[in-house]
């Protein structure tokens, strides 16, 4: 049998959803403050010290594993309500992709500048087997 146009209107399951989507909402305002923050502060900690803070860095994975999970319950992908209603999104221990103490990212390209060149090289070499120097 099919339902009537407008059957969801008086589901007050539907309407309590929408109280959790407003609060899941501001609070992910929240969240996207808290990851500006710790942003800021971890390129400080990076600035200052040389290396990254591992409970920042947890604390940035934390709060964005729960940004997917609210967004995800807002778009009606799941039922599953985030924290506090659920635990709290594990985290994954990660070692720094900074290199503390060389002020180096361990993913990065190299920069370096020949002597006679005022712009930065991204290949880290002269030009490649079989190509001529463009100078």
């Amino acid at each position: 049998m099919a339902e009537k146009p407008g059957h969801n209107l008086t589901n007050p399951d539907l309407w309590i959803r929408l109280v959790y989507m407003l609060i899941f909402g501001l609070l992910l305002w929240v969240a996207r403050l808290v990851i500006g923050v710790v942003t800021l502060l971890q390129f400080l900690m990076v600035l200052f010290t040389g290396g990254d803070n591992a409970n920042l860095r947890n604390l940035g994975q934390g709060v964005a594993r729960w940004s997917l999970h609210a967004y995800l319950f807002l778009t009606f992908n799941t039922e599953s309500k985030p924290f506090p209603f659920d635990d709290w999104p594990e985290i994954e221990e990660a070692d720094s992709t900074w290199q503390r103490g060389t002020g180096k990212n361990a993913e990065r390209a190299d920069l370096s500048v020949s002597d006679d060149e005022d712009v930065p090289s991204f290949t880290g070499g002269g030009p490649r087997e079989g190509e001529s120097d463009r100078r």
